[in-house]
């Protein structure tokens, strides 16, 4: 599915449940913040929880930044739970937001608030209304 149908759609205040990046893809696993049924409901198949879940898919990625640097590495999670706090989608690149959020088995370790740019040949969103989260419990 193309990105069209989310640009309309303030996706925020939601998760980033998983990163899986294999040399030159990605794939983000996101649950939004739970949204009116009637905003979708002939476009999406909402979750039980009333949201959207699924896989945001980057083929082709040509060039990631975090904090407006150019990323090199491997993208993986920061820190144990990702808050997403604000994402835009563009025609051939998503810029995003993230509150990484240490377990609180973890006293010393802070909060972070990073951003990210991923551009892609291809982008596109597998919405999967069953998908895990482990932060739904």
């Amino acid at each position: 599915m193309g990105l069209q149908q989310l640009k309309n759609y303030d996706f925020h205040d939601g998760y980033l449940i998983d990163i899986k990046h294999d040399h030159d893809r990605i794939e983000l696993s996101l649950e939004s913040s739970q949204i009116d049924c009637e905003d979708f409901k002939n476009i999406f198949l909402l979750s039980d929880h009333g949201t959207l879940k699924g896989k945001l898919h980057f083929v082709g990625v040509q060039k990631i930044t975090q904090e407006g640097i150019h990323h090199h590495e491997k993208l993986r999670k920061q820190e144990d739970e990702g808050d997403l706090f604000s994402i835009d989608f563009f025609d051939n690149k998503v810029s995003f937001v993230i509150n990484w959020l240490p377990y609180s088995s973890k006293p010393d370790r802070q909060n972070s608030w990073i951003s990210y740019e991923i551009e892609a040949e291809q982008i596109y969103w597998e919405n999967i209304p069953n998908l895990p989260n482990p932060y739904w419990k």
